[in-house]
């Protein structure tokens, strides 16, 4: 049986700087599918009829360099929703514009 799917979807994200190391954000993000009968009965079917998550971050900047995130994700993709928690140290290395190696 050939696949014939469709699916359609769109996000809306923003993030404010409140202070000099400091930010905030949000996004949603949301898809319409149809996998047709070839998932039927199986995780891939579509468990929900408008897949969507909504989350929420906040991070502070220690330099240009590194950056400590939190982030939160109420997740509503699976016919149970999730809640996600994360904590993430970015950090960069390696020449930019600003300075060179």
């Amino acid at each position: 049986m050939a696949y014939d799917g469709e699916q359609e979807g769109w996000y809306l994200q923003g993030v404010w700087q409140f202070m000099p190391r400091w930010r905030v954000g949000y996004r949603h993000d949301e898809v319409s599918t149809d996998n047709g009968l070839l998932f039927a009965d199986t995780i891939l079917a579509d468990a929900v009829d408008d897949p969507k998550r909504d989350t929420l971050m906040m991070d502070w900047s220690y330099s240009e360099f590194s950056r400590l995130r939190f982030q939160y994700t109420y997740d509503q993709v699976l016919a149970d929703s999730d809640n996600q928690f994360f904590l993430q140290y970015i950090m960069a290395f390696g020449a930019h514009g600003a300075h060179e190696f």
